[in-house]
């Protein structure tokens, strides 16, 4: 008796949901059934499904970052730069002479001018300016080129140095488009060199030598960074090859290569994502994407780069010597060119003359031996020991 109520009771919940639908306004239903039924074909619910749908639309809307982070998930980490968190770089004043370290490359180079220029925030005679092409390396065909984007900053800025920091991008192929005509007709085709292949490592030699000559040949100063290695081997291998391109372009040309690899690896050689930041405190120094650096990291690469900058001009006030200019015979060892004083230091505050019959008189003037002293260094008269 039981069990037939029960059932009676199931039969008739049925047939009220079926009048309920039955009733429904023509346009609701149709809405109904159009919204349902892209879940009914993504997720095959069936009758029960339609019937009592809706489960899967509330749990989106319980959770609505849940599709925003899948969506996330699927970007590359190679389809842009690292967004870095950079802290507000409050500059003094700058001369009006005040020369331009020029900082030239991609997103790398970005991220150190900003280091750079949280450098020379309290120095009045260097600004620091960035030519900035944050996904173009010397891979990437870009109008006009590198050495005529360089070549066109130097003229219109009073620039005393260039530093270099590219290659994030660089580890792909290079397309090279070539025309010719025939017949008076021009006919252009592209052609693809593949990574690391004999054609590709020449024209990417190329490339960076015309870089290198737009700053070499205006008797500038070039530090060019290399790359750090990757979080990916393959990536950090390329890397690492592209190095050695940069370097023997850089140093036979007068310029300095700034070898930055083993500083962004742990103990054991190996990629690290922490190590100790300017201050040695332990922070996280690279990016997710295992390629770019976090604040705390360009703000190290920039440590590096500023310790070169030194030892080429001797220290950061150089710039403000006017008519330094760098020959690739040539070292400043010491930041300036001559001496400041008009005369040199000697014994005789006054700058008179040494007095007759002293000692100086002996030896400067009348060009006397002065005697020996018993026991010193110099004596070599015999002891008889």
């Amino acid at each position: 008796m039981q069990r037939s109520f029960l059932s009676l009771v199931f039969i008739t919940l049925i047939v009220a949901c079926f009048a309920g639908v039955s009733i429904a306004p023509v346009e609701v239903a149709a809405q109904v059934r159009a919204n349902n039924a892209r879940t009914q074909k993504n997720n095959n619910q069936g009758f029960l499904g339609w019937l009592f749908g809706g489960s899967t639309k509330r749990m989106e809307q319980a959770n609505p970052k849940r599709k925003r982070k899948l969506r996330n998930r699927s970007r590359s980490p190679d389809s842009g730069a690292a967004v870095v968190n950079t802290p507000k770089i409050v500059e003094k004043e700058k001369n009006k002479d005040a020369k331009v370290l020029l900082v030239v490359g991609d997103a790398l180079a970005m991220g150190l001018a900003d280091g750079l220029k949280a450098i020379y925030a309290e120095t009045p005679s260097i600004r620091v300016k960035k030519l900035v092409y944050p996904i173009n390396g010397l891979v990437a065909n870009k109008e006009p080129d590198w050495p005529e984007d360089v070549a066109l900053a130097l003229k219109d800025e009073d620039v005393g140095l260039v530093v270099v920091s590219l290659g994030a991008r660089d580890n792909r192929n290079i397309r090279v488009t070539e025309q010719s005509v025939i017949d008076g007709q021009t006919t252009s085709y592209t052609e693809e060199l593949q990574f690391q292949g004999d054609d590709w490592k020449k024209e990417y030699r190329y490339r960076t030598a015309s870089l290198v000559a737009a700053v070499r040949n205006e008797q500038l100063p070039l530090i060019w960074v290399g790359l750090a290695p990757a979080q990916k081997y393959l990536t950090s291998a390329n890397f690492s090859y592209l190095n050695d391109l940069y370097k023997e372009q850089v140093e036979p040309a007068g310029g300095v290569f700034v070898d930055i690899w083993t500083t962004f690896q742990s103990e054991a050689g190996e990629y690290t994502t922490h190590g100790p930041d300017i201050s040695g405190k332990r922070r996280r120094l690279r990016a997710k994407d295992g390629v770019y650096f976090t604040w705390a990291g360009y703000r190290k690469v920039a440590y590096f780069v500023e310790r070169e900058i030194a030892r080429i001009f001797g220290s950061a006030t150089a710039f403000i010597f006017e008519g330094v200019k760098d020959d690739p015979n040539f070292i400043v060892l010491t930041g300036r060119l001559t001496s400041p004083e008009t005369k040199l230091i000697g014994p005789d505050d006054k700058g008179g003359k040494a007095a007759a019959g002293s000692d100086l008189f002996k030896l400067t003037v009348s060009g006397e031996v002065l005697p020996e002293v018993t026991g010193r260094a110099d004596d070599t008269r015999w002891t008889g020991f």
